[in-house]
């Protein structure tokens, strides 16, 4: 497998290729280049390179056990650059990847590829960072698992690689691979089997480029872009000047240290790690602390601390001063700071609002879910009814032909003896399950509704003995009429709401901590392949009241 990368700022040309890989590090590997444009029919240039140098370990095991012995070790590179319909890409194989400079990849490139088509049912690994945490998740699932499994918080991490099967490309590798199942991993580079023949290679980083320009994310993977980088420049500014004025006090716990998630291997191999800021030379550590960054950016005068960690750097270590990579001091960095009431945080250069995709998400899907035109017409709950006797009139009304009343049917809960659960309150003859709950000025009702609703299904589809008693359940209650199939598995929740007297259910007098929690629900029931709605009960005459009531008891 390669490591595939767009690169940003390169003019295609041979010339422009070259120029934005040439400096030191070329020099350190003895690279030789090469002009590969006529075989591949596409401007391209290719970089190979190797060394020999010694083991890593032959210096600790001289120290260990005295004896002096040295074992050379073959460190390879190979780097393609190619120009393919106007971008600019390259192949790293090997340790290629280290004469790529940091500055002309394009840092969200294979995780762009990776959500449009990895397969969210079988995703295999995950990188997400926690914003204002500083705190790395990594998920490594060999044979694939569906993304809610994963535990990622949608609207508090940001996912930075994923990786898994893929979902039906038309690749090489995918056409041609003898029926075997083809992955990808993306982050800011792409790692996958690419086609090896000129054409076919040229073909795959097409296919690539169209996918990730013309292609939607996949459903259940489409929230890694909702968490964008801070677009406003004023915002931007007052956030760079608040971290530089931070930067000189560094006393209150906002600043710490992260590791950029393309680097996360080499960190895990390093030994030492150099600090180079300013003019001074490198400072050699053992373990990387936020100490070791910040201590010389200080004492710098303000304006000054913040473009210092701009052009400082850090660099990973080997035995013998071998450095596996240098980066931007900046990108080691995450900070935590406010303006006003908004909070932000800074990670791997970018600034982040917290919450703020939330808010406007949470918004969108209660609005979607509480529909002005319901699919259902609901009657209205009288005045000083309890919820046994409403859902006792609903089936039997007008409105509610058909409906089977579940209310305080229970079958067994799986999970803990002597206790049973209640599925629903209604099914429906289409096998919509509803839910019925008056919210009379307080949220708690709502939120235990929203959370019935994720275990009713949880446990349907996932405990046969629940479903075997669900089924006795709508038998007996309906006198035998309705039959439920053995292996059903509800693929439609209403949850019918009553606010306190005189209120409409809309998006916006449902309660602010309600919204939240129908809004997670609504998208974890998705995932499960469950639509929900939710229905307003409108209030219901004094009169009326007392009428139906002395009806339903007679």
């Amino acid at each position: 497998m390669a490591t595939l990368y767009r690169l940003i700022d390169v003019t295609p040309t041979v010339e422009a290729m070259r120029t934005a890989i040439e400096g030191d590090r070329l020099d350190r590997w003895e690279a030789q280049l090469h002009d590969a444009s006529a075989w591949l029919g596409v401007p391209a240039v290719f970089l190979r390179a190797g060394k020999d140098c010694e083991a890593t370990w032959c210096a600790v095991m001289a120290r260990s056990t005295g004896i002096r012995v040295t074992e050379p070790k073959r460190r390879t590179a190979a780097l393609l650059l190619l120009a393919v319909d106007g971008e600019v890409y390259a192949i790293a194989h090997d340790e290629g990847f280290r004469l790529l400079p940091e500055d002309i990849k394009d840092p969200r490139f294979g995780l762009s590829f990776a959500i449009r088509q990895v397969d969210p049912q079988q995703v295999r690994g995950l990188v997400a960072y926690t914003l204002g945490q500083s705190r790395t998740d990594i998920a490594i699932v060999p044979g694939g698992i569906p993304v809610p499994s994963l535990g990622v918080r949608e609207y508090a991490q940001l996912v930075s690689r994923i990786g898994g099967y893929l979902d039906g490309t038309e690749l090489t590798y995918s056409r041609y691979g003898r029926g075997k199942a083809t992955s990808a991993e993306g982050g800011s580079g792409l790692r996958l089997r690419l086609g090896v023949e000129p054409g076919d290679l040229i073909a795959d980083i097409r296919e690539i480029g169209r996918i990730c320009r013309e292609l939607e994310p996949q459903q259940g993977l489409e929230f890694v872009e909702h968490l964008v980088p801070v677009r406003d420049t004023k915002t931007r500014v007052a956030l760079d000047s608040a971290l530089d004025d931070a930067l000189g006090r560094f006393d209150d716990g906002a600043i710490t240290i992260a590791v950029p998630a393309d680097y996360i291997s080499a960190y895990e191999e390093a030994v030492a790690f150099g600090v180079k800021i300013g003019t001074g030379g490198t400072r050699r550590v053992d373990d990387l602390t936020v100490v070791h960054l910040l201590d010389c950016v200080r004492t710098r005068k303000p304006g000054l601390r913040l473009e210092a960690l701009r052009e400082g750097r850090v660099c990973l270590f080997q035995h013998h001063a071998v450095d596996l990579v240098a980066t931007k001091a900046l990108r080691w960095i995450e900070a935590q700071l406010s303006l006003g009431e908004r909070r932000f945080c800074l990670l791997d250069q970018s600034w982040y609002e917290i919450g703020a995709i939330y808010r406007s998400e949470v918004k969108d899907i209660v609005s979607r879910v509480i529909s002005p035109a319901p699919s259902m017409t609901l009657p209205s709950w009288p005045l000083g009814v309890d919820e046994e006797t409403y859902n006792q009139k609903l089936s039997e009304s007008s409105e509610g032909r058909g409906f089977i009343n579940l209310d305080r049917a229970y079958v067994k809960n799986p999970l803990k003896r002597r206790d049973v659960l209640e599925v629903s309150d209604h099914l429906t003859p289409d096998g919509t399950l509803v839910l019925v709950k008056p919210a009379h000025g307080r949220s708690g009702p709502l939120s235990h509704l929203f959370n019935q609703g994720l275990v009713t299904v949880q446990m349907l589809q996932n405990s046969a003995a629940v479903r075997a008693e669900f089924v006795r359940v709508v038998r007996e209650k309906s006198g035998g009429s309705r039959c439920l199939p053995d292996d059903f598995i509800p693929r439609r929740l209403v949850f019918a709401i009553h606010l306190k007297r005189g209120t409409e259910l809309t998006p916006e007098t449902l309660f602010a901590f309600s919204q939240v929690t129908l809004a997670q629900t609504v998208k974890t029931l998705g995932q499960w392949g469950v639509t929900v709605e939710v229905i307003g009960i409108p209030d219901g005459g004094c009169n009326a009241v007392h009428g139906n009531v002395e009806n339903a008891a007679a």
